[in-house]
């Protein structure tokens, strides 16, 4: 076999209560995640053979969780959104297996031998991948078997770089003897220990599988602590014990190389600034809209794909909407709820979800929503035949009047008083300002592109608009005469919402996302789709409440 394979069963069988259960809920996902499109509970049933009201328990379990999703027309079952979470964690996490790889593909073919990597779990090591060997008799760990450590190459070379009280806690108990070679005295270990973390390698020599010799070399992180542990198998007659030594030399420089590899992600752990607060646990995958309700003295705000709308006070209240099965766009506040854009039409909710659709009579996608001063809902929606956006109130009866249209996608608008309306134009790098009392619209100032795309929007109490800069690392205040009078740093690249707020209503709120980001990106700015606010010293204008 000339490929790696990779463990997907990371934990070994064991008799755990609620495992069959468990199995049935996975049986599920995958046979969902593998088709091409929605599942009927009907295709389950008869897939899975489980009875339908156990069916529907575990389903509804599934859909609590945000793993499975279902279509509100049809009912039938997709793959939920956390799972875009699950994943983008994945995704981001250090590369240790794809760089690994390199190296134990080398190994196996400079020995002939089968080359592994392994990782500590507990007080054993777990085969996370393998090269075979090409003879007929080789070693064939099983991926994803539990090994103790203090009888394995890999487990010694790992235990060889812990401290006395790590390796008491795991030496704590009797050592398990698996053949006469098997050291179980804990003293003894620690001395032979001592000779591995000299040398750099350790060898199990049979001590866990009579005829089968092991070298074993840790990966350490940039402050030498282990991380996983390299290693190449073989049975004895080939794998003598000078060839082992020799092996042990190459293996400690292999180790290295791949240790110098992860370095730049391991050391990548930017410092929050302390002048930002980080407001949740939990990210976004796409945050934004948010909208400080003065009356209430709390921040709401949305995750755009999710679907959720979060309500943030001392605490946070998170408000699904996962039933919609599909993203929202934005949000405005009305009395004791909010209103939220979803495709073409409204949706009316509060603290215990939607209440109301409204749907409208135009054919356009709304984008953005704001509420005026006099209680009407503004939407910025667009026309994607003619990619122009229309901007005007939306009301109950007909959906949006329009009152301007701009060439290109509208991003944000806010309410400047009797200033007027401006709104952001990402692809045209411009802030526009709609003047309401003559109907006429006008560039009010254009963003450098090595500053960053215009994306979203707040006014100050002295009517000047602030524009977070996707791309930009940053906010700008712009003066009256729409150039740049103040910058603001953040901690991430794509601020997608600004709203004032506080009880001072000097914090600026900033939301963004996390979804779609590289996994450098993500080492440099792990604040992403977190809900973020600082304390810019001057006074905005809170968000107004709509009447619908």
């Amino acid at each position: 076999m000339n490929e790696i394979r990779w463990s997907s069963d990371l934990i070994s069988p064991r008799q755990i209560t609620g495992t069959a259960l468990l199995g049935k809920a996975c049986d599920i996902l995958e046979i969902v995640g593998h088709s091409p499109g929605m599942v009927g509970q009907a295709a389950l049933a008869d897939k899975t053979g489980i009875p339908r009201a156990t069916l529907y328990r575990i389903l509804a379990a599934l859909i609590s969780r945000g793993l499975l999703r279902t279509d509100p027309l049809s009912q039938n079952y997709t793959l939920g959104f956390n799972f875009l979470e699950l994943a983008q964690n994945a995704w981001s996490s250090s590369d240790l297996a794809a760089i690994a790889s390199v190296e134990l593909r080398r190994l196996r073919d400079l020995t002939g031998e089968t080359s592994y990597l392994a990782v500590q779990e507990g007080t054993h090591v777990l085969a996370l991948g393998r090269f075979e060997s090409a003879h007929d008799r080789r070693s064939n760990a099983r991926l994803g078997a539990l090994k103790p450590m203090h009888c394995t190459s890999q487990g010694k070379a790992i235990l060889a770089h812990f401290s006395q009280n790590q390796l008491d806690q795991i030496l704590d108990g009797e050592l398990t003897a698996f053949t006469d070679n098997t050291i179980t005295n804990a003293d003894q270990l620690k001395a032979h220990l001592a000779i591995v973390r000299a040398r750099g390698y350790a060898i199990d020599d049979e001590e866990i599988v009579l005829g089968t010799r092991c070298v074993g070399a840790a990966i350490l992180d940039p402050d030498g602590r282990p991380i996983a542990a390299i290693s190449v198998a073989g049975p004895t007659f080939r794998m003598h014990p000078e060839r082992a030594e020799q092996l042990g030399k190459e293996l400690v420089e292999v180790a290295k190389r791949i240790s110098s590899q992860l370095a730049p992600a391991l050391k990548a752990t930017p410092q929050q600034s302390k002048d930002y607060k980080v407001w949740t646990r939990n990210p976004a995958f796409i945050g934004g809209a948010p909208r400080w309700d003065a009356s209430m003295q709390r921040l709401c705000w949305v995750d755009l794909l999710a679907p959720a709308v979060r309500v943030q006070e001392e605490t946070e209240t998170v408000i699904s909407l996962h039933a919609l099965s599909e993203r929202i766009n934005s949000l405005c506040l009305c009395e004791n709820g909010f209103v939220v854009s979803v495709g073409k039409g409204l949706l009316i909710g509060d603290h215990t979800g939607i209440r109301e659709r409204l749907v409208s009579s135009n054919d356009l996608a709304i984008r953005v929503l704001r509420a005026s001063s006099q209680g009407e809902v503004w939407a910025a929606a667009l026309d994607a035949d003619t990619n122009i956006t229309k901007i005007g109130p939306w009301h109950r009866a007909g959906g949006l009047e329009t009152v301007f249209e701009i060439q290109g996608e509208v991003s944000d608008i806010a309410f400047a008083a009797d200033r007027g309306l401006f709104a952001a134009l990402p692809s045209r790098q411009a802030i526009y300002l709609l003047e309401l009392d003559v109907g006429r619209k006008r560039k009010f100032a254009d963003i450098p592109k090595v500053a960053g795309s215009p994306c979203a929007l707040a006014i100050d109490e002295n009517l000047n608009p602030w524009i977070g800069l996707s791309d930009g690392w940053s906010v700008v205040k712009l003066d009256e005469n729409g150039e740049i009078e103040r910058t603001i740093a953040l901690p991430i690249p794509n601020p997608t919402g600004i709203s004032f707020g506080g009880r001072n209503l000097t914090e600026l709120f900033i939301t963004s996302a996390r979804t779609g980001l590289s996994r450098d990106s993500l080492n440099n700015a792990p604040l992403c789709g977190q809900l973020l606010s600082i304390d810019v010293g001057e006074r905005g204008l809170p968000d107004a409440i709509c009447e619908l």
